[in-house]
C-alpha cells in the first residue's frame, strides 16, 4: 500500500497536506529536492563505502562484505544541504511555525540497506518512536525528516511507518500518564491485539495484507503500516510519535535515505 499522499507539493504546504499529516502523522513531499543533488549524495556515499568497507558500486558481489554503517564522512558532508529545500522549509514553517525551527547541524544517520532478502514481510522487531512520551501535546515541538536520495521501490527497505500511531500513542499516554520511554513504548505495543500481533511474526502468509492493505481502526483511529517509497528527491515528514521499524530489502537496489529530527525553537536563520 502506498504511503499517505499530500497532494500539491509546491512552495507552501497545502491545507490538504496538513490534514493528511494531522490524520496519519505522515506527509510526503514529492521531488522536494532535485535529482542532480540526489546523484551527488549517492556519489559521496558510494565513495565512502568503497574507502571504508571495500564495497564496490559496480560489483554487487561486494555489497554484503560489511554492514554499510559508520559513514561518518558522508554524515557530515555538505552535499546533503539541498534536502532543506524551499518545499521542505515551507512545510516546516507550516508545521512548526514560520522560521521558528532549528536548522540541523547535519541530516542524521545515513541509512543504507543492501539487498538482503528474497521476500518482503512487514517487520515485527524494533517498532518504536524516537521521542519520549513527555513531549508537549498542545503544540508540535519536533518532526522527523526522511529523505530519499535514490529510488526506493516497495519491498526495498523504505522505512516502515505506522500511520496514525501518533494519535493512538497520545491517547495511550493521556490514559496511563506514563512518562518513562521504555514502559510507554512497550505498554503501547501491548495495548491492543492488532498492535501485539505487529510485534510477532507467526508466519501468516497474509501478514503484509493484514498490516499494510487492510489496517484497522482502533478507538476511532485508522492505523496501518506504510513504506517510505518513492523517487530520489522525495521527502517524508512524520510526527515524532509515529512508530516505525527497520525492514529487509527484497529488491536488487540498495536503499539510500537520510533521517533527521527538526526541532522547534527560537526564530532560526535557515540557509
Amino acid at each position: 500500500m502506498s504511503p499517505p499522499e499530500g497532494g500539491d507539493t509546491g512552495a507552501v504546504l497545502s491545507d490538504a497536506q496538513a490534514q493528511v499529516f494531522d490524520r496519519s502523522g505522515i506527509v510526503k513531499l514529492d521531488q522536494a529536492f532535485d535529482p542532480d543533488s540526489a546523484t551527488a549524495m549517492r556519489d559521496v556515499v558510494w565513495a565512502e563505502l568503497r574507502r571504508r568497507h571495500g564495497i564496490e558500486r559496480a560489483d554487487p558481489a561486494t555489497w554484503d562484505r560489511h554492514l554499510p554503517t559508520g559513514l561518518r564522512t558522508s554524515k557530515r558532508s555538505r552535499v546533503f544541504e539541498p534536502i532543506l529545500s524551499v518545499a521542505v522549509c515551507a512545510a516546516l514553517d507550516r508545521l512548526l511555525g514560520e522560521s521558528r525551527w532549528l536548522s540541523p547541524k547535519h541530516f542524521g544517520n545515513v541509512l543504507v540497506t543492501m539487498p538482503n532478502s528474497t521476500e518482503y514481510r512487514v517487520p515485527h522487531r524494533i517498532w518504536h518512536s524516537d521521542f519520549p512520551p513527555t513531549l508537549p501535546t498542545d503544540r508540535l515541538s519536533v518532526v522527523k525528516l526522511w529523505a530519499l536520495f535514490d529510488e526506493v521501490a516497495p519491498g526495498g527497505a523504505g522505512t516502515p511507518q505506522l500511520s496514525g500511531s501518533h494519535r493512538l500513542f497520545a491517547q495511550y499516554v493521556a490514559a496511563t500518564r506514563e512518562t518513562d520511554y521504555k514502559r510507554a513504548k512497550f505498554g503501547f505495543l501491548r495495548s491492543h491485539p492488532w498492535l501485539r500481533a505487529l510485534t510477532v511474526d507467526d508466519g501468516d502468509p497474509r501478514r503484509n495484507a493484514i498490516f499494510m492493505d487492510e489496517g484497522i481502526v482502533i478507538d476511532g483511529v485508522e492505523v496501518r503500516v506504510v513504506e517510505c517509497t518513492g523517487s530520489a528527491g522525495d521527502v517524508f515528514i512524520t510526527h515524532p510519535w509515529v512508530f516505525h521499524s527497520i525492514a529487509d530489502n527484497a529488491t536488487e537496489r540498495p536503499r539510500f535515505m537520510r533521517s533527521a529530527a527538526i526541532w522547534a525553537g527560537a526564530a532560526a536563520t535557515v540557509g
